[in-house]
């Protein structure tokens, strides 16, 4: 026989036993009434009612209400503070470069094109006078 044990003081659902003899006479906390709904599906957090001789349930919202742990995020430590803000420095330093070694490569070009105008200009003064 299939019976239900649950908490002799908060007659709560414990557990099932599956093979309890069908000759001997129920333990004073158990059932052999299954902790489900009329649809045969679990309980929220099933408690016992001595008086109805049936299941009480949680709602879905209550139980998640009781039982879920908000997540906590952890703090970050000072030395991963520390190694964030180093690595966001450097982030920006590496990008700081890029635009100072582009700067100079349009700088040379421009002192190419400086000189190139230059030559030209005093190509035009020889042939002037």
């Amino acid at each position: 026989m299939l019976i239900f044990i649950y908490d002799k003081e908060t007659k709560r659902y414990m557990y099932p036993v599956s093979d309890y003899p069908d000759n001997y006479d129920l333990p004073a906390n158990a059932t052999t009434v299954k902790p489900v709904d009329s649809n045969g599906v679990g309980l929220y957090d099933p408690t016992w009612n001595e008086t109805t001789n049936s299941w009480d349930s949680l709602t879905e919202e209550e139980w998640k209400k009781k039982y879920t742990v908000p997540e906590v995020k952890p703090e970050p430590t000072q030395d991963q503070q520390t190694l964030a803000a180093l690595t966001k420095q450097v982030m920006e330093l590496a990008a700081l470069t890029k635009q100072v070694m582009e700067l100079q490569a349009a700088n040379a070009q421009q002192q190419k094109v400086n000189a190139n105008l230059t030559k030209q200009l005093m190509d035009l003064n020889k042939g002037g006078h």
